[in-house]
């Protein structure tokens, strides 16, 4: 469009139109805030994955030590299943073997001794096969964990705090203990006061 006053060619669509064409608004903080924004959700994003990481190796962990934890406990509870039982055989061991100690004493039968000594020795090998084990106590200084102390004896020929004398045999299954051996406790034997050592005898006193 013509302007006849000003003789100047008129832009229909207006100067301000034109002037924002010519200088066009800046989308730069835009795209600079949307950058930081999308970086900020992405280390966000990185350290859930790193905890979520650390999370199912400790979950993972933790059910292999389960596990681990499981299987000894069942080993354990296999190993020592026969406990009850074997306690309940210990009493009749013991009676084959006094009865065995009682015939060797009065010279019985030969042929019904050996029959005895026989289905002891069975019945031996047949504990020791499931791991019962005899405690030793004779000449052992005395474990409160492996004795029952009956008595103290006198002796001069077992230190004292030794066995030395066992009442009933002691056994174990592995490391547990299922009965613990009946014993006598050597002590020391008393001296008598010699005379003229300063000591003041209590009656004295």
């Amino acid at each position: 469009m013509y302007d006849e006053q000003s003789n100047e060619q008129v832009n229909p669509i207006g100067k301000e139109y034109l002037d924002d064409a010519d200088n066009p608004p800046s989308d730069q903080p835009d795209v600079q805030n949307e950058i930081s924004y999308l970086k900020a959700e992405l280390d966000k994003i990185e350290n859930e994955k790193t905890q979520f990481h650390d999370m199912a190796q400790r979950l993972q962990a933790d059910f292999l030590n389960f596990k681990r934890r499981t299987e000894e406990e069942r080993k354990e509870l296999q190993k020592y299943a026969g406990a009850y039982i074997i306690v309940k055989l210990l009493p009749v061991l013991d009676e084959f073997e006094l009865a065995i100690d009682h015939a060797n004493k009065t010279n019985a039968e030969a042929q019904w001794l050996e029959g005895v000594r026989l289905i002891h020795r069975k019945l031996s090998t047949l504990l020791e096969s499931y791991g019962v084990e005899r405690v030793e106590a004779l000449g052992k200084e005395f474990d409160p964990f492996e004795h029952e102390a009956l008595g103290e004896q006198e002796s001069s020929d077992t230190e004292p705090g030794h066995i030395v004398a066992v009442a009933r045999d002691g056994y174990r299954l592995y490391e547990r203990i299922l009965r613990p051996a009946q014993v006598i406790v050597a002590k020391k034997t008393d001296q008598p006061t010699a005379p003229g050592n300063g000591l003041v005898d209590k009656e004295e006193k």
